[in-house]
């Protein structure tokens, strides 16, 4: 599964996230594996600097064929995000593989939990903490981890967003 089928038509592109833009029979115009630099943009053959942070794939398509209508007839323009890079979430604690994921796709709490290797066995499991940030306030949520893999009590295994921490006791 590509990462553009992954992360869905509403993704916002950001910063860090890798694209290609194909534009059809036209490769003189595409361009593949580009990084959205800290400033926003990317670098077009012929367009120059595209300033894409907070635009879906679709949006951006449709911005560059407007763009190319200068250059080309009727251009076919695909974006493909092949990267997520841009949404994050951290895992810290007594957790085998502390760090940072990509959650370019819906993930949950236990996703996140087991792409990170899992708890160590001296972790306290049942107190696992979600700490966001809503309106710039910290909110927390708990996540006990013995009952989710139990099938006990699901709805604590809530989907995860952009900057969240996941501390594990």
């Amino acid at each position: 599964m590509s990462a553009q089928e992954e992360v869905g038509s509403n993704y916002v592109i950001g910063e860090e996230d890798i694209i290609s833009v194909i534009v059809r029979n036209e490769p003189e115009f595409s361009t593949s594996d580009r990084m959205v630099r800290m400033d926003g943009m990317i670098t077009m053959p012929m367009l120059g600097e595209i300033y894409i942070i907070g635009k879906t794939a679709r949006q951006l398509e449709e911005e560059i064929t407007e763009k190319l209508k200068m250059f080309v007839v009727d251009p076919i323009v695909i974006v493909v995000i092949e990267k997520v890079l841009s949404h994050r979430v951290t895992i810290a604690g007594n957790i085998a593989k502390m760090g940072h994921y990509a959650i370019g796709t819906p993930s949950t709490v236990l996703d996140i939990i087991i792409r990170a290797g899992g708890p160590t066995p001296t972790a306290k499991v049942k107190n696992i903490k979600i700490v966001r940030v809503i309106n710039g306030r910290e909110v927390q949520f708990s996540f006990n981890y013995r009952d989710v893999i139990r099938g006990k009590n699901l709805r604590q295994n809530i989907l995860l967003e952009n900057r969240d921490l996941i501390l594990v006791p």
